[in-house]
């Protein structure tokens, strides 16, 4: 039986607790003690100088709390670019110089391993088959230099995210099941599978039922991202009882897919992501009874 490790991505501090002594403080008091950083709190981009600053005050004060940061994820402002997959070459060389800043971010913070959103193909390159042959062939190039740049910076792995829109790679089973095949000559590349956006899919096949994605067998073990949706969208909601009475993502049914995959360790990090217009103690509600849910259903 796997042990599981219940922790959060940081997205919930996002322009509300940016200081990382206070969303590591959070973290501690919902009884966690492993979260993932979101890079919604900091572009890497950002003058070295700061980014490193930033890096080294949350790696301090993490071990400080001794709350484990196990990875960092691109985040919601990553997640509105094209990157890696952007109709311009020159933007896709942009995108490169992003991810190592956010490699070597998160090899300053002390985490494992980086990474998220891949790229998304513009609707003219989606609907010209030639054309995304020759985007995926540059894609897998690129994806060989960051996974040999990684284990440079001493990361062990890094991480891309099955996604709720057919333009943005990794979005079906067969597609992330390509990724993780990979033969990268440096650290390998390792699903991270977001259980809501399974839920947001209309493809009529088993890559829109979540369950389907858990009984699959993974050559790395994924980490999840747990978050509540229904068909209607993407939405990211907290696990509460009015959530979850119209969600579709039910704890139950995901553990007992857990217990029959063969890792010793699996990591489940909470990805609810409220409106900024949210109340900041509603925010915090809903995320302690998203805890207890997990928590309950895992005991």
């Amino acid at each position: 039986m796997p042990n599981l490790h219940l922790g959060i991505n940081t997205c919930f501090a996002v322009k509300r607790w940016p200081e990382p002594q206070r969303w590591l403080r959070i973290v501690k008091e919902f009884g966690l003690d492993c979260c993932q950083f979101s890079f919604d709190l900091i572009d890497p981009l950002l003058d070295e100088t700061v980014t490193a600053a930033y890096a080294d005050t949350a790696r301090e004060q993490a071990a400080a709390e001794g709350i484990f940061i196990h990875s960092a994820f691109t985040g919601l402002a990553a997640y509105s670019w094209s990157q890696l997959l952007h109709p311009d070459e020159a933007m896709r060389e942009a995108a490169m110089r992003w991810y190592q800043r956010a490699i070597d971010f998160t090899a300053r913070l002390g985490a494992s391993g980086m990474g998220g959103h891949l790229g998304a193909f513009s609707a003219q390159d989606a609907a010209d088959e030639a054309r995304q042959r020759l985007l995926l062939a540059e894609l897998e190039q690129r994806l060989t230099t960051l996974s040999r740049y990684a284990a440079q910076r001493g990361l062990s792995f890094l991480l891309f995210e099955n996604m709720a829109v057919p333009r943005e790679w990794g979005y079906s089973i067969e597609q992330a099941q390509q990724l993780t095949g990979l033969a990268l000559d440096g650290v390998p590349l390792v699903l991270c599978l977001d259980l809501g956006h399974p839920c947001a899919l209309h493809t009529g096949t088993a890559s829109d039922d979540y369950l389907a994605w858990l009984n699959v067998s993974w050559p790395h073990t994924p980490i999840l991202h747990l978050q509540q949706s229904d068909r209607t969208g993407d939405h990211h909601w907290p696990f509460t009882t009015a959530c979850n009475a119209q969600g579709l993502v039910q704890a139950p049914a995901v553990l007992d897919a857990l217990q029959h995959w063969p890792a010793r360790d699996i990591y489940l990090f909470l990805e609810p992501i409220h409106p900024f217009e949210a109340d900041d103690n509603i925010v915090l509600q809903d995320l302690h009874e998203s805890v207890q849910y997990w928590r309950d259903a895992m005991k």
